[in-house]
């Protein structure tokens, strides 16, 4: 079996971890990064890949387990990380106080919204969906694929742009790299911000298609956002389903 973004052969069969955290960091106004490591554990995935982190002894009426794409690179050796919006759920506000050295229980990897490096490709991110795609250019900028890779960010606020300036690092320092950013309410924000203003619409998405080179398309974020894109890729833009891979993000 041929994996996306893999060598050809199966998945990595997924186990369960116990995983202490290295650090956690503040990306927005409404969102954290969290990097355990890896290390002596042989935990291996694609880019890129998910895990379940479940917090014992986590009353929430959700559960104690959430589901997370990972914002890391497998081409970051002995580290994996997730980043997520902290909301008022308990196992968010409990998350947000994991202290380093101590564990959470990780099961993974997980899942099939897979990078293939070999082929261009177009990253559509609405809000906190930019996190897989993090670690897709991470692993393209540290393996150096060719590309050419684009990033088309949107968010409500521009501080609220994960990622933004280790995202325009890469695109400034790895040739195939452009990354592209749009906000929605700039007039709520306390930054001045003179980029695009709008949602993401079918004049930004064909402006970077480039259908000629027949880009792979990932899109993600919240459910309504990803149908709106990508039935806009489809249906408007005639993108073949095959070529439009999506992975929706909730907030709880």
């Amino acid at each position: 079996m041929h994996v996306i973004g893999g060598p050809p052969s199966a998945l990595p069969v997924p186990g369960r971890y116990v995983l202490p955290l290295i650090d956690r960091r503040e990306e927005s106004p409404t969102s954290m990064t969290f990097r355990f490591s890896t290390e002596g554990t042989g935990f291996r995935y694609l880019s890129n890949q998910a895990v379940r982190v479940h917090l014992p002894g986590v009353d929430d009426p959700w559960g104690a387990v959430r589901t997370f794409s990972l914002s890391s690179s497998p081409s970051e050796a002995g580290v994996l990380s997730v980043t997520c919006k902290i909301s008022d759920t308990p196992f968010k506000q409990a998350f947000s106080r994991l202290e380093r050295g101590e564990t959470a229980e990780v099961f993974g990897p997980i899942g099939h919204f897979l990078f293939d490096p070999g082929r261009p490709a177009v990253f559509v991110a609405g809000g906190i969906g930019v996190t897989p795609f993090r670690g897709m250019l991470r692993y393209a900028a540290d393996t150096q694929a060719p590309g050419p890779f684009t990033l088309l960010q949107s968010a409500r606020v521009p501080e609220e742009l994960i990622f933004r300036s280790e995202l325009s690092g890469l695109a400034r320092d790895r040739p195939g790299i452009d990354v592209h950013y749009t906000v929605t309410r700039s007039a709520d924000s306390r930054e001045p911000w003179s980029g695009r203003q709008g949602r993401i619409d079918r004049t930004w998405l064909e402006e970077f298609g480039h259908p000629e080179r027949r880009p792979r398309w990932y899109v993600a974020g919240l459910p309504e956002m990803v149908y709106a894109v990508v039935r806009t890729l489809v249906e408007e833009l005639g993108v073949a389903e095959s070529d439009v891979h999506y992975e929706m993000f909730r907030g709880f």
